[in-house]
């Protein structure tokens, strides 16, 4: 009676102990997902990526830039490191420009003026932080970009081409090769990824074949013209296998890693647009050894698959949880230890991001509204920032590859291309260990450390006998754009240092030196004036040039456009609306011009009118009006009571003092603007400009009424001075804020009808447009004179991590 209960007591107590066995599994992998996902996310790495408004300029243009810096696995914005350094280099690796950009303010947008007397040839835009450049150089962001100029001519060059096969230059070619999963394992149909490049990273077509230890020839391979290829062999436990490859008629060999008994292997069975099959093959040594495995997927710093398995098996996953773009298979033993990944390419359509224009067609000079939505395959969320260009295709057509090292769409949408760089990805996590011992990394600060001295500023004083002197009271202030008053004592050696606030570039300080009594003395200030920019060269690797048809495209471009170009963009043909003939073309600085399509008051215009008050001369500007004893632009439509536009000298916002009492002045004097231009001696004006409404929107809500900007000659108060006795006026280098780009708004009738030619390569630049609540966002521009069509490329970024890129034309009839 017994007898068939304890057949039964068997197996209710195996099948209690295959649960208990099961849950245990499922709970380890749980706890094992969430070490691994904390130790992915607590030391996170940086990436840049930059749209520029084109790819080759003129000598005399504007490069306008836009960069992004985001973290290497989440893509979200990320401001770990202050302070982006962009710079353009030339084949010396000789500054050009620089540019440093506020991370954590999010003003990564730059704008650099090319010199009219630039020579011709190859320049690269670097980006990068010092955080960057230090763990890894190759990580930072270069850009080919090609100047033309016809004054300083230069011979065009392209990339080389490679051969189908080897045969340039002596130096070997670097040949790696990349077992599906990171093993040789008996038994298996393994899949093997060649990659093959020279000392520089560039690819190289190579072919060869791979023998066993018994001569044999197992498989064949050729990589293609990028460097890439796979192919698969049989393999045996006891044979040993090298590659072999061609290389000016001689043959090259390369050892295989040696099969192991004792290692897993991941490998790709079958992959298609909702699945992938997996196989995970084990040594001879763990075959039917009853071994735990856990399988994870990974998709940026995020958990989107997790299976717990035994011995060898295959296991579909599904990629609906995964995002398109790179994922990453981790096998993990039952020691928790990564045995065995494989990087994937989740293929899935692109995030819908429709760029829609009020009309089909357009005429000359006429408006363009643009409106982008973000489409609901970004479901995280639809807040995304935004970089927007407009260029017209016969001036600045497309090159046929994306440039850059950082690439956004660097990856080719074929499954096929895409898996073959997934299989050479370099092995990230094998034979790291993540059980619960494990020591979590520090997360490290010292980009941030690095960044902290950017806008300090330090020096010494000196006696008349250039000794350093103790016990000076070093004071320093400055009203310009933020009030600021600190002092310091120097020390036994006569130094003294200041730890400032973010400041924009060029802002200018005074600094004074006092005994302790608090009396200015004439002793020396000298300004430690050290420049913040590394000094590294280009990595080979990343010093690219433009391929063949790109450089046709631009010697075509030389051959038919370049005259219109430079007659058509740029001041030329601006001076022919803006400016009298009579006047002279030299009379003002032009490159500090904020807007083509403002007005302009010259210096020599001022003297002309009011001797030395400049204030006075300002009423002569049109639409400039005193109303209420306050300044006003747009005439009565412009009138907002006590509101006036925003003042801008050399650069700094001049903001009034609440303190200042209007009884005390006279006449227009009562106007906060009228009285501060009224102090500023004519003869050292060189020019003002007034900015009026969309020209002034890139100031934001301040320049609500407009912007005034005042700019002074070199001899002013404001010259880069950086010693002088007991008071000194310096002017630092610190973060870059681009102007506002200007274009012309032809709701002005006369200016529409305007003789000129508008024949503008770039119709509109904008580096900072943001998405509201629904996705959406617009802006508005005018066409040019040429019949052609205008590319619209957008570039950005959600809150989500979703990185967004987009191209649209636009036909000009």
């Amino acid at each position: 009676m017994f007898i068939p209960i304890k057949p039964t007591l068997t197996i209710v107590l195996l099948f209690f102990t295959f649960q208990l066995s099961a849950q245990n599994n499922v709970e380890n992998a749980d706890s094992l997902a969430g070490r691994f996902i904390k130790e992915l996310r607590i030391d996170p790495k940086e990436k840049v990526f930059v749209q520029t408004n084109k790819w080759f300029y003129v000598a005399g243009e504007e490069i306008w830039l836009k960069a992004w810096i985001v973290n290497a696995l989440s893509h979200k914005y990320y401001s770990r490191s202050k302070t982006l350094y962009a710079d353009l280099v030339d084949e010396r690796d000789t500054a050009v420009a620089q540019l440093l950009l506020n991370i954590p303010r999010q003003q990564t947008e730059g704008y650099i003026n090319l010199p009219a007397s630039l020579p011709e040839g190859y320049y690269w835009l670097r980006v990068y932080t010092k955080s960057m450049l230090q763990h890894d150089t190759a990580s930072i962001y270069v850009l080919p970009l090609y100047v033309v100029n016809n004054r300083f001519p230069s011979r065009l060059t392209a990339e080389p081409v490679s051969d189908s096969t080897i045969t340039t230059g002596n130096e070997q070619p670097q040949v790696s090769f990349f077992p599906e999963g990171g093993n040789l394992i008996s038994g298996t149909n393994t899949v093997v990824g060649i990659r093959a490049n020279d000392k520089a990273g560039k690819p190289l077509q190579a072919e060869g074949y791979i023998t066993d230890s018994w001569d044999s020839v197992v498989s064949k391979f050729k990589t293609d013209a990028s460097g890439l290829d796979s192919t698969s062999l049989y393999v045996y436990k006891s044979r040993k296998y090298v590659a072999h490859v061609k290389w000016n008629n001689q043959l090259l060999n390369w050892q295989l890693p040696a099969v192991n008994q004792y290692a897993s292997q991941l490998s790709i069975k079958e992959q298609n647009a909702n699945n992938i099959r997996v196989i995970v093959s084990q040594g001879d040594s763990l075959y039917k050894k009853v071994k735990t495995s856990y399988l994870l997927g990974i998709s940026r710093d995020s958990l989107c698959f997790a299976s717990v398995g035994t011995d060898m098996y295959e296991i579909n996953i599904s990629t609906k949880n995964f995002p398109n773009g790179r994922a990453n298979l981790i096998l993990f033993n039952d020691k928790q230890e990564v045995v065995s990944e494989r990087a994937v390419f989740i293929n899935k359509p692109a995030d819908q991001v429709t760029i829609k224009t009020d009309k089909l067609n357009y005429a000359a000079r006429d408006k363009v509204e643009l409106t982008i939505t973000a489409g609901d395959t970004l479901s995280s969320s639809s807040l995304a920032a935004l970089s927007i260009a407009v260029t017209d295709d016969s001036l600045v057509q497309e090159p046929v590859q994306p440039l850059g090292n950082a690439s956004i769409n660097s990856l080719d949408t074929s499954t096929g291309i895409n898996d073959l760089l997934m299989l050479t990805q370099p092995q990230l996590f094998t034979g790291k260990r993540y059980n619960q011992n494990m020591q979590y990394a520090v997360e490290k600060t010292m980009s941030s450390v690095a960044d902290s001295s950017i806008t300090d500023i330090s020096g010494h004083i000196l006696n008349h006998k250039n000794l350093p002197v103790a016990n000076r009271i070093v004071t320093i202030y400055t009203n310009k754009q933020f009030n600021l008053f600190d002092s310091d004592t120097t020390n036994s050696d006569g130094e003294f240092k200041f730890h400032m606030p973010p400041y924009p570039d060029s802002i200018a300080f005074t600094l004074q030196v006092s005994n302790l009594k608090g009396v200015k003395v004439d002793d020396k200030i000298v300004v430690d004036a050290k420049s913040p920019f590394p000094n590294f060269a280009t990595p080979l690797s990343l010093k690219k040039k433009l391929s063949l048809p790109q450089t046709e495209l631009v010697q075509t471009f030389r051959a038919r456009h370049l005259d219109n170009l430079i007659l058509g963009t740029g001041k030329e043909w601006l001076k022919e609306v803006f400016v009298k003939a009579k006047r002279k073309e030299t009379s003002y600085n032009t490159n500090k011009r904020v807007s083509k399509f403002s007005y302009v008051l010259t210096g020599e215009k001022i003297q002309q009118i009011s001797g030395n008050n400049a204030g006075a001369a300002l009423l002569t500007v049109p639409d400039v009006h005193l109303k209420g004893r306050y300044l006003s632009l747009g005439g009565f439509t412009g009138y907002r009571g006590t509101q006036e536009p925003l003042l801008i000298i050399d650069g700094v916002k001049y903001l009034p003092n609440a303190n200042d009492d209007p009884n005390l002045f006279l006449f227009f004097e009562t106007s906060f603007i009228m009285r501060e231009i009224s102090k500023i001696p004519a003869d050292i004006i060189d020019f003002i400009e007034v900015l009026k409404g969309p020209e002034a929107a890139y100031y934001g809500a301040e320049a609500s009424d407009g912007v005034i900007i005042v700019n002074t000659h070199p001899r002013s108060n404001y010259s880069r001075s950086f010693e002088n006795y007991g008071t000194l006026q310096y002017s630092p280098k610190s973060y870059h804020l681009a102007p506002v780009f200007s274009m012309p708004d032809y709701t002005n009738a006369s200016l529409k009808k305007a003789t000129f030619k508008d024949y503008r390569s770039t119709l509109f630049w904008n580096g900072h447009v943001y998405s509201n609540t629904n996705g959406k966002a617009s802006v508005e521009f005018y066409t040019a004179d040429m019949p052609t069509t205008y590319t619209v490329t957008l570039t950005g970024l959600t809150s989500s991590g979703d990185i967004i890129y987009k191209k649209a034309r636009i036909s000009r009839n």
